[in-house]
C-alpha cells in the first residue's frame, strides 16, 4: 500500500510539473512583506482618492451641463477614471515585482 498516492498528492506533483518556477521562488522576507503591504496600501488609498474625485465631478455634472450632453460627458469621466485606476495598478504590480525580484 505503500506505492499509492492520494489525488492530492498526484495533483501537486503535477503542479509542480506545470509551473516548476512557483516551486524555485524563494519565500518573501517579513521585510519584503511589509513593503508590499504598504505600495498596496497606498495604491489603494491613490485609487479611493480618484474615485471620490470622480463622485464629486459627477455631482456637479448634472447641475453645469445641458440634459443632452450629461450621459457623453459622464462617460468621458468615468473612462478617465478607469484608465488613471488601470495605470495606477500597473504601476502597483511593477513595484511589487521589482520587490519580489530584487535585482543582482
Amino acid at each position: 500500500m505503500s506505492g499509492l498516492k492520494s489525488a492530492w498528492e498526484i495533483s501537486l506533483e503535477k503542479s509542480d510539473k506545470l509551473v516548476p518556477e512557483v516551486k524555485n521562488q524563494k519565500k518573501l522576507t517579513a521585510k519584503q512583506k511589509d513593503q508590499i503591504a504598504e505600495i498596496r496600501r497606498d495604491f489603494k488609498a491613490q485609487i479611493a482618492d480618484k474615485d471620490v474625485t470622480l463622485q464629486h465631478k459627477l455631482s456637479r455634472l448634472i447641475d453645469r451641463t445641458p440634459p443632452e450632453q450629461l450621459e457623453l460627458e459622464s462617460g468621458k469621466l468615468k473612462q478617465e477614471f478607469v484608465e488613471e485606476k488601470e495605470k495606477l495598478e500597473k504601476e502597483m504590480e511593477s513595484q511589487i515585482e521589482a520587490i519580489r525580484k530584487p535585482s543582482k
